[in-house]
């Protein structure tokens, strides 16, 4: 998992492709095309073999920045993993969606947009979302 998701700057592809492949499965977005790209990793709080913990800012087509926080678990069977997905920070203050992933050590304390859930699994030599998994916890979105 770790060597399929690079973080580092210029190197977010594979995590650009993640994120907004379980987006337009959940119909929050058209298609993954919707994406323009991660502009950055604002925070990684667990980066190990079993588990990836990451929050970003992620751009889409119409220049809108977006938050997102992915949790990422490799399960003991098989190699699948489960993932969550926070996405869009649900506050009325600028300077409060900016700071909230660096406010807080646990998504759940962050009001968000939508909530995704699903599973993950590597496929021609990328993580991607297993197609059909991806379910919507919350959804708030206009």
């Amino acid at each position: 998992m770790l060597a399929l998701l690079l973080l580092a700057p210029g190197q977010t592809e594979a995590l650009d492709r993640f994120v907004s492949t379980c987006l337009a499965d959940a119909g929050l977005w058209e298609s993954p095309r919707t994406s323009d790209g991660v502009q950055d990793i604002e925070r990684v709080l667990e980066r190990s073999p079993q588990r990836l913990r990451v929050c970003g800012r992620i751009w889409s087509i119409d220049q809108v920045l977006h938050t997102f926080w992915l949790e990422l678990q490799q399960e003991a069977a098989h190699g699948q993993m489960t993932w969550f997905l926070y996405f869009d920070i649900a506050t009325s203050s600028p300077r409060r969606a900016r700071n909230a992933v660096h406010d807080h050590d646990r998504p759940e304390d962050i009001d968000w947009f939508a909530t995704l859930a699903g599973e993950a699994a590597i496929r021609d030599g990328m993580l991607l979302p297993v197609p059909g998994s991806t379910r919507s916890v919350v959804r708030d979105m206009p």
